[in-house]
């Protein structure tokens, strides 16, 4: 089995930065997925796979977790070398940039077999993801023949609590407690389930403190 030593452990805390603010999660569980590879197909030169959800083979989103007390964490693996991945999140969502709504093929790929290769995907292929909060994607072939294109997904479920307390949340943000901290490529609202749960005070709190010791905004 695959793990990526980036994979979290119970224990460990786990920063995600939201439109409204941060939220904290101390680790509580784990669980290290394998999937089989997950065959995109036949994509025509010049052409693309159009946009897809990647699913099992019982029909269910394989970076959609089951239940909303799971997290998931995932790296992408890409084959072959030659595989332009494009990135859409949440998958309803067009992401924006500089350039405008992302196209594809464009210049703002998010990553190739080159950068991530299939049998150890990069760091920089890392995704979290919620449940309602996952992405699809999009494979271009800029080559001169067809590619049988495939991702490999290796993934992390957790089971997690929310850090509610304040200095708990001061400590993590200053550095005193060792926490991961996942921003995604642009800030995207959190599911109302975990605004919810979590609650808008805490995390205009967080957020405030966040922009005050960091000084950046989320």
């Amino acid at each position: 089995m695959y793990e990526k030593p980036e994979f979290l452990k119970p224990g460990h805390h786990l920063a995600v930065a939201f439109r409204e603010g941060p939220v904290f999660f101390r680790i509580t569980g784990r669980e290290i997925v394998t999937y089989e590879p997950y065959e995109v197909g036949k994509v025509s030169a010049g052409q693309t796979s159009d946009w897809f959800e990647p699913k099992n083979e019982y029909n269910d989103h394989i970076l959609d977790p089951e239940q909303q007390r799971f997290i998931l964490q995932a790296f992408v693996g890409v084959a072959p070398e030659v595989a332009e991945v494009y990135l859409r999140f949440p998958p309803q969502v067009d992401r924006f940039n500089l350039r405008g709504t992302r196209r594809v093929p464009g210049a703002t790929k998010w990553l190739d077999g080159v950068t991530s290769p299939f049998e150890e995907p990069d760091a920089r292929s890392e995704l979290i993801t919620f449940q309602d909060l996952y992405p699809s994607f999009n494979v271009h072939n800029p080559d001169t023949d067809d590619i049988y294109a495939m991702l490999a997904f290796h993934v992390a479920k957790y089971t997690y609590r929310v850090v509610r307390d304040t200095k708990d949340i001061e400590a993590l943000i200053d550095g005193k407690k060792k926490c991961k901290i996942y921003t995604f490529l642009e800030p995207y609202s959190a599911p109302q389930w975990l605004v919810k749960l979590v609650g808008s005070d805490l995390m205009s709190y967080a957020a405030k403190l966040w922009n005050e010791r960091m000084g950046t905004g989320v």
